[in-house]
């Protein structure tokens, strides 16, 4: 399962299952077959403790099957929130293990989806390698030895090429651009749809780098200025010219 920008979210709770699909920390909440799914068992119902138990574990078993036609369609990697005693429900009852790549235990079906973004993209980005203290050190020691891929256009170019690759990027870095059908290039361009966050030139230089057996390191705004806030270095042998 390769990790990316592109992710699912499962929210549980005891009313309620709903799926986010996310980009980065924008969440679309899925309204469409299956999901939300809505459960019968209610934390202030009359339910006994082994009926609650039972009816909890059908309905988390239910809505992992639910996301199992989502997954099917599109694998994408996956990171479950809620409370302690759901999550260890679902871990114990899901045929889907191996795309999760983190649990966020908590009370989360009030939270907006702006502030719900941020939590879950932080576990996305630190699946993907996070920032380090060291990263921009070990980025200028790189640069010095070898030649690299500074700056959107050049980094696009090398992305498809580079296995192994090391990229570093400003968090909230985003380029708008448009893919090639011909040879599935990045074209960097103004003229297009600023809404459309599938069109991104840096999520798509992210999934190649990650595509390729890369590693992503996500550093603060503004601390990567001097390297046009994107770069990239290949694991041992020269990019070429850039």
């Amino acid at each position: 399962m390769k990790l990316s920008t592109h992710y699912y979210v499962l929210s549980l709770s005891e009313r309620s299952s709903r799926l986010y699909e996310c980009f980065r920390d924008n969440l679309i909440d899925i309204q469409n077959s299956g999901f939300p799914f809505k459960s019968i068992v209610y934390p202030d119902g009359p339910n006994r403790p082994g009926v609650k138990e039972t009816c909890l574990r059908d309905f988390i078993r239910k809505t992992d099957q639910h996301f199992d036609s989502y997954y099917k369609q599109d694998p994408l990697t996956l990171v479950v929130i809620g409370e302690k005693e759901l999550l260890r429900i679902f871990r114990a009852v899901t045929t889907h293990p191996e795309p999760i790549i983190g649990f966020i235990e908590g009370y989360y079906s009030d939270t907006s989806l702006h502030d719900l973004g941020k939590i879950v993209w932080a576990v996305d980005k630190a699946a993907m390698g996070g920032t380090e203290k060291m990263a921009i050190h070990e980025l200028e020691k790189e640069v010095g030895r070898r030649k690299n891929a500074l700056g959107i256009e050049a980094v696009a170019r090398a992305a498809d090429s580079e296995v192994g690759a090391t990229l570093f990027v400003e968090e909230d870095y985003h380029v708008k651009s448009t893919i090639r059908k011909t040879d599935r290039s990045v074209y960097i361009s103004k003229h297009v749809d600023i809404n459309d966050v599938i069109d991104d030139a840096v999520d798509v230089v992210i999934e190649r780098v990650l595509a390729n057996d890369g590693n992503v390191f996500f550093l603060d705004s503004g601390s990567l200025i001097k390297f046009q806030r994107i770069a990239l270095i290949a694991p041992e042998q020269d990019l070429g010219d850039s």
